[in-house]
């Protein structure tokens, strides 16, 4: 079998973009902050598609439809470096492409390795999460709660709850002393049945303030606290860990680089690794193995490629993923069949599993797809 074609499909959906803002200090900082615009604007998503002379194609995401485009480019020289090879020899494609990362970031072909991992399930007739391990059938979904007041948080972690979710993120963006009572206040509004994890990456807080704040949510029972600290602080994030009983969760500014992370893992600067497919499932899969060496987890970062699916079936074929983030709104993934991905990882009752068919699953309406279609590269 060999690559005879590698084509990448441009669309546009209309999706929130990302703004910074500066929160003033009658909000309790002083800091900038990232959040959602409060209009909708057309984004670009890119799908790309590799064909063998076998007939048996991969398609999936270039990215997770927030942050990864390729390039004319870089396209270029996927094409130059692929085209011709067996796509079942991903070990040797992703070497002798990892050897170009120095031009591009180190997750520059992730979409190409989930297209190869397409391909091989579809080749053995099985999903892909049976072909990484098969660990279990389903996986728990947790969902980011938003709002700009306590009040607005809580209204949404309840919707969150009476969609099925059981366990609720927040991203509190003010000081070390207000979050602390705000971490109070949505336990005392949640219960203790339900579980909670703070993500501090809209936050500056100082090493002295990140160690207050996970004595604050181990007091909580929080389930973890993530980024605490600049993804640069090794150090500290060394000496936080140490210092702290509460998993630590971090190095997602760098979880492009598969090398960086082991690092990290390796110098106990985290106890949960942070991940996406959108960098390639093979980069996923080694750093889990190697996270299980050092009895860590990974966990996935939001939705991922295709719409959720891949994350379903990373999630659920590797033994050390817990967990799967979602991000408003509930069914936000559904976005998918606005171009023709008809079964996106919608969770259901919390719960989010994978389509029991070979690759991915992908079930695609291509009349939809080519529709859609702004461009073709």
């Amino acid at each position: 079998m060999k690559i005879d074609s590698i084509e990448i499909s441009v669309f546009e959906l209309p999706m929130y973009q990302s703004t910074i803002r500066l929160l003033d200090a009658a909000s309790g900082s002083g800091t900038l902050g990232q959040g959602a615009g409060s209009s909708r604007n057309l984004v670009p998503v890119q799908v790309i598609h590799v064909r063998t002379d076998e007939g048996v194609d991969g398609v999936c995401t270039v990215g997770d439809w927030r942050y990864t485009e390729m390039n004319p480019q870089q396209l270029a020289h996927l094409r130059q470096l692929a085209i011709g090879e067996n796509p079942l020899n991903r070990e040797r494609l992703y070497s002798k492409l990892r050897s170009v990362a120095r031009f591009y970031d180190p997750a520059w072909f992730g979409g190409f390795d989930n297209c190869l991992w397409d391909i091989a399930g579809k080749v053995s007739e099985l999903p892909v999460a049976q072909l990484l391990g098969g660990a279990k059938q389903r996986v728990q979904a947790y969902y980011n709660i938003r709002g700009a007041s306590l009040a607005e948080l809580v209204k949404d972690g309840e919707a969150a709850l009476q969609n099925g979710y059981e366990v609720l993120k927040d991203h509190l963006p003010y000081d070390a002393k207000v979050n602390i009572r705000l971490f109070h206040e949505l336990r005392q509004s949640f219960g203790d049945q339900v579980g909670l994890m703070h993500d501090a990456a809209l936050t500056q807080y100082t090493y002295e303030e990140a160690l207050k704040v996970g004595r604050a949510l181990e007091a909580e029972d929080f389930i973890w606290l993530e980024e605490p600290l600049p993804d640069r602080q090794l150090e500290n994030y060394v000496r936080l860990t140490d210092a702290l009983d509460i998993p630590v969760a971090g190095a997602e500014t760098l979880m492009h680089d598969p090398e960086l992370s082991a690092l990290w893992l390796r110098s106990g600067a985290v106890d949960v690794l942070r991940v996406n497919g959108r960098h390639g499932t093979t980069p996923v899969l080694k750093l889990a193995h190697f996270a299980e060496m050092h009895n860590a987890t990974v966990e996935t970062n939001t939705y991922g490629p295709l719409f959720g699916l891949v994350h379903a079936h990373q999630n659920c074929g590797i033994g050390n993923i817990r967990w799967f983030e979602t991000s408003p709104p509930f069914d936000g993934a559904s976005m998918g069949e606005e171009i023709g991905m008809m079964n996106p990882a919608v969770p259901r009752d919390g719960w989010v599993s994978y389509p029991d068919s070979p690759g991915w699953g992908a079930d695609w309406d291509w009349k939809q797809f080519e529709k859609k279609r702004v461009a073709t590269l």
